[in-house]
């Protein structure tokens, strides 16, 4: 082996040293790195307090509460009313309009006036029954002589029965024309004493209020047309959707808490009253009818009025926090454990379900059975931010 040959071997042999004693100094040196950064972070969740500070913060400590959470289904509908306390007014007679003074919105009576219509077809069917009845008490009269005639065997039998069949032809054409001045709203006691009007007065089938007015002075309006539209303020409902998924767990009885609107401090309430049978083709829903239960708030909802709500399904027991307990952040949030005296743990945590201030919590480590702050959480998160600022 020559000269060169040797001083290529020392320089490769140290080279292969150099790369070991390298590595080897990077696998000792890595877990201490680990450790330290694991230590920062654990620190960064945790604040220590003296004995002044945690007196003063009036923390509270303690372990979960039990509480009936009930699991709801959101819904989302209108108030509405039921087929009988909506009306659609119109008039079996053509016409044209005299006075309305009816805006939408306006208040109405049973009975009430929404507007006047003069007609001239009204007018004729007036006449056509004082006619009628002339013609009745006529031939009323030639029955009664045609009949003491047969009697005296004078008069011929076919006169008779002419007289009987006019009677009844004429009798039943009184009736009918009767039928249709009261359907219009005629007095017929004023009639019967030969007062005929030209005007007939449209007359609200329902109090409530008038939802919209089709018609202005003078219009010409026909029976086909729908002249006023009112709604009653009775027996209002909640029609709710519900998706096609949650419908197996809607039953009738259940609780509704309507969330908005909001007419006092406790929610308004219903109950599933109907569950619809047949699934919107567009919507993918089902239509859900509740009643609610208060009818002093029911009074101030306003029909067609857009409502949020949750069906209240069935309850369970879960492990629940108070609010003061809890930090928001997100869609989850924080709470404090305590670790040693005067020392907190801050622990990420899920929400779940709520009921009068007890909210549900999945915390997102195991933290046995030690104590939580239950009150005070937020001046612990906020002294947190600070020292780490």
């Amino acid at each position: 082996m020559n000269n060169s040959q040797k001083y290529s071997l020392n320089t490769l042999q140290k080279s292969v040293f150099i790369a070991y004693s390298f590595v080897l100094m990077m696998a000792c040196s890595s877990p201490k790195t680990e450790e330290v950064k694991t230590e920062k972070e654990v620190a960064k969740d945790l604040i220590s307090l003296t004995p002044e500070q945690v007196k003063n913060a009036h923390l509270v400590i303690g372990s979960f509460d039990e509480t009936t959470l009930s699991e709801e289904i959101k819904a989302n509908g209108v108030v509405d009313v039921p087929p009988m306390n909506m009306a659609s007014v119109s008039i079996p007679i053509s016409g044209y309009v005299k006075s309305t003074n009816i805006l939408p919105g306006s208040p109405i009576k049973k009975g009430g006036v929404l507007a006047s219509i003069y007609s001239m077809d009204y007018i004729q069917l007036q006449q056509d029954y004082l006619q009628s009845l002339s013609r009745l008490k006529f031939l009323e009269q030639e029955l009664s002589r045609q009949t003491v005639l047969s009697q005296e065997d004078v008069g011929a039998k076919k006169k008779l029965q002419q007289a009987d069949s006019e009677v009844a032809s004429i009798k039943a054409q009184a009736q009918a024309l009767a039928l249709k001045l009261e359907m219009i709203g005629c007095s017929m006691d004023k009639l019967r004493k030969g007062q005929i009007s030209s005007v007939v007065n449209i007359i609200s089938p329902i109090e409530g209020y008038v939802k919209t007015v089709n018609l202005s002075i003078g219009k010409n309006v026909a029976p086909t047309d729908v002249l006023f539209e009112i709604v009653g303020n009775d027996h209002k409902h909640l029609e709710l959707k519900v998706f096609e998924n949650d419908i197996s767990k809607v039953k009738i009885g259940q609780k509704i808490v309507v969330e908005n609107p909001k007419f006092s401090d406790s929610p308004v309430t219903a109950t599933v009253f109907l569950v619809g049978k047949n699934v919107e083709p567009d919507t993918k829903t089902i239509n859900i009818h509740g009643h609610i239960v208060n009818e002093a708030l029911e009074e101030k909802f306003t029909v067609g009025q857009f409502v949020n709500s949750k069906i209240l399904t069935r309850n369970r027991i879960a492990k629940t926090l108070p609010e003061t307990a809890i930090v928001l952040h997100g869609e989850g949030g924080f709470i404090f454990i305590k670790t040693k005296e005067n020392t907190f743990q801050q622990i990420p945590v899920k929400i779940g379900l709520s009921e009068r201030g007890n909210v549900e919590v999945f915390p997102e480590k195991n933290i046995g059975n030690q104590l939580i702050v239950k009150q005070g959480a937020s001046i612990l998160q906020a002294m947190l931010t600070a020292s780490d600022e």
